[in-house]
Parts: C-alpha cells; sequence; structure tokens
C-alpha cells in the first residue's frame, strides 16, 4: 500500500454454502459490497464479531458472530421467516462460516484490493435474544476426530486425517414426499425416487441413526430444514395404504406439508444433494414393494 494513503476497511461474513440460496451474505460496511471474484453481492446490517483467535497446530479455535437481521415476521415457511427462529429451531447449527477483511482504496470498491481471508469454520450453537442472533462458531478443525500427537502440524502426518467429512455410504440417495398425518416429530413419507424404489416401503431400522434433509421446490415451507432419525419403519395408515414412517429426535419447527414438501435421506449425514453418484458407493437399504 502506498505511503500516507488512507484506505477504508470494512468486514464480510458469508453463514452458509456459496450456492446455498437461504445462505446469509452480511457487511458490516453502509451499502452493499459487490464481490467480484465470487459472483456475490454483501448486504449492509447490523453485525460485529468477537475477536478471533488463532493457534499454531491443530487447536480448535472459535468466533462470535452477533446480528440484527431485520425480519422479525414469524411464519410457517423457512425462505419467508424470521432467522430468530429459524435460529430456535436449530436451522444454522453446523453451518459453514467464512469471514473476510476489505480494504477498499475508494468507499465501496472491494475488488480493487480484494479481500483477505480472516477466518473459516462452523456454527456451532445460536443464542437469540430481542431483536439479535448470537452465532457461536468453532473452527473446521473441530470435525478433526483423530488422535494427534501434540505439536504435529505436518501435512503428511497420516494420524491428522479428517474423517468427519465421509460421504454416506450410498450410491442412489432416496427421496420422499411428506403424507397426511406427519407431525412435527413423526414423519410419514412415500418414495419419489429412485424410479426403481417408488412407493417402496423399506425394512424397519434401514435408516436409523441417519438424516432426512428437506429439499426446496414450489410451495415448500421446510426447504433447508433436516433433522436426526431416531427410528425409521414401515407405517400402515388407516385405509391400508403402507407408508415410511421416521421417528426423529427433537422436532421440526412445523409439520411439512403433504404431497408438497419432499426430502432426502442419508443413512451416515447430511450432505449436498446430488453428491451420491459421485462418491460411487454401493449400499442401498433393501426396498419392499407395497402389499
Amino acid at each position: 500500500m502506498q505511503s500516507g494513503r488512507r484506505y477504508s476497511t470494512a468486514w464480510c461474513f458469508l453463514i452458509g454454502e456459496f450456492d446455498n440460496p437461504q445462505s446469509i451474505w452480511l457487511t458490516s460496511w453502509e451499502a452493499p459490497l459487490f464481490c467480484q471474484f465470487l459472483n456475490s453481492t454483501f448486504n449492509p446490517a447490523a453485525v460485529s464479531k468477537s475477536q478471533c483467535s488463532w493457534a499454531v497446530g491443530l487447536d480448535v479455535t472459535n468466533c462470535t458472530i452477533t446480528w440484527s437481521p431485520q425480519n422479525q415476521t414469524w411464519q410457517n415457511q423457512t425462505t419467508a421467516t424470521s432467522p430468530i427462529q429459524l435460529a430456535q429451531n436449530h436451522f444454522y447449527d453446523t453451518w459453514p462460516v467464512r469471514i473476510w477483511k476489505t480494504y477498499m482504496p475508494t468507499p465501496g470498491d472491494c475488488n480493487s484490493l480484494g479481500m483477505v481471508e480472516w477466518w473459516a469454520g462452523r456454527v456451532n450453537t445460536t443464542t437469540s435474544g430481542r431483536g439479535q442472533l448470537v452465532f457461536n462458531c468453532n473452527s473446521f478443525l473441530d470435525a478433526l476426530s483423530q488422535q494427534v500427537p501434540a505439536n504435529v502440524i505436518e501435512t503428511t502426518n497420516t494420524l491428522a486425517g479428517y474423517t468427519a467429512v465421509t460421504a454416506p455410504p450410498e450410491s442412489s440417495i432416496p427421496t420422499f414426499k411428506a403424507v397426511t398425518g406427519s407431525t412435527q416429530n413423526v414423519i410419514y413419507g412415500d418414495t419419489i425416487s429412485p424410479p426403481s424404489a417408488i412407493d417402496y416401503v423399506y425394512d424397519k431400522n434401514d435408516f436409523n441413526s441417519g438424516f432426512m434433509v428437506f429439499l426446496a421446490g414450489t410451495g415448500a415451507t421446510l426447504a433447508g430444514a433436516w433433522a436426526a432419525i431416531g427410528q425409521s419403519l414401515p407405517y400402515t395408515d388407516g385405509r391400508g395404504n403402507r407408508h415410511n414412517q421416521f421417528n426423529i429426535y427433537g422436532q421440526l419447527p412445523w409439520p411439512p406439508t403433504p404431497s408438497v414438501d419432499t426430502f432426502y435421506v442419508s443413512a451416515v449425514a447430511p450432505i449436498n444433494y446430488g453428491d451420491a453418484d459421485y462418491y460411487g458407493f454401493p449400499w442401498v437399504p433393501t426396498p419392499q414393494t407395497n402389499v
């Protein structure tokens, strides 16, 4: 930088994935900042962060982001309701977090000098108050589950391998549409894909300890919401029709809309929808036909 020249600075935050339409793009600057290399706009907001901590080695660092969202209206639709309501229902848990600092030679120009990557991690917990939301974040190293010797940080050390990003052992992830009678913690579903499994009912306990993740779509009310599955089993309604039943830990913010809300189920962990073909794992639960 030129000696004696003054620069404006601003913090930029991304909570969520780059390709998630519900991700939160925020900046402490007074006006929107368009970033060319991300092809995205950071929106002005009442947002601040704690002092980010760093450590040499594999220790988990943390950061706190405080945000006062403008939307305070509570609705039964994830794409329109208040972020505070979503946070209270653990919608943002485990979402990735990235922080940049930008140096602007002229106010509002965050492209000439670019942006400095400042910190990255994921949401651990959220705390809501009157008109504000606090994201308590841990660095990505909290996903490290291997025992690593002290002071070992070399990339060639095999003990420092990551296992938390292991993909679910499926080659084709089944998707379902919600069925009438579903509640906030008991979900009934009919399979809609893969084609070979349409209207199949899976065996008892096929998806125990897995996750269901709700998809976007016309009229969808739970897009992006997810839940851990305690038990899955066949279910027969009062008319003799058989469905899949999922008993989930905790509860969804509201019941799914029958025939409108759809979801996929993974047997190990939530992943980006469509990634299964890439990983090419051979295991799929054995379905049973309706009778």
